[in-house]
């Protein structure tokens, strides 16, 4: 796959300080998606507690494959079967806080509804609803309209419009 972007504290979170250690770092891999509907619209979690959209998506489980993975996060957080149409690339972060790099594998999908959210517990509390955007790029205001504050948000507010600035690159060939 294509790289999109890496990320790292030094373009998103400047004043977190370098890992000082170079042991114990983990790595997890997740699935995103620029999910369309029948009508052209695209998927986008809100994160009312926060005020955040982000991209569909999370990580995977150990021993679960990457089309495993992609089917159950979706399921979960939209309620919808995906079927991807096209591969936007990976995207990678590296953060220094949480000692962890994070490989995101991000696909364009159709998608219909099937059935409500499956959400986690932690989801539920942050206030995560699924919302339909009308175009691409009323996603992309969106996600950029992120003022959180939160060390995590801003990783998810850089990934995901960069997500969707290339989505709507491979749409355009």
């Amino acid at each position: 796959m294509k790289l999109i972007r890496y990320l790292t504290d030094n373009l998103i979170n400047k004043n977190t300080p370098p890992a000082t250690t170079k042991s114990d770092w983990n790595v997890r891999v997740a699935v995103r998606a620029v999910m369309f509907d029948d009508k052209k619209r695209i998927a986008l979690m809100h994160v009312a507690k926060y005020n955040v959209y982000k991209l569909p998506g999370g990580g995977i489980d150990e021993g679960e494959s990457l089309k495993s993975a992609f089917t159950r996060e979706i399921m979960e957080e939209t309620g919808c079967k995906a079927k991807i149409t096209n591969t936007i690339g990976i995207i990678i972060e590296k953060r220094d806080r949480w000692k962890m790099f994070q490989v995101s594998h991000c696909f364009i999908t159709k998608t219909q509804k099937i059935k409500d959210l499956e959400l986690t517990k932690e989801e539920k509390e942050s206030g995560f609803s699924l919302h339909w955007t009308k175009s691409i790029d009323e996603a992309i205001k969106l996600v950029n309209k992120n003022k959180s504050e939160r060390y995590d948000d801003k990783y998810i507010k850089a990934r995901d419009s960069s997500i969707l600035k290339r989505a709507k690159k491979v749409m355009s060939k």
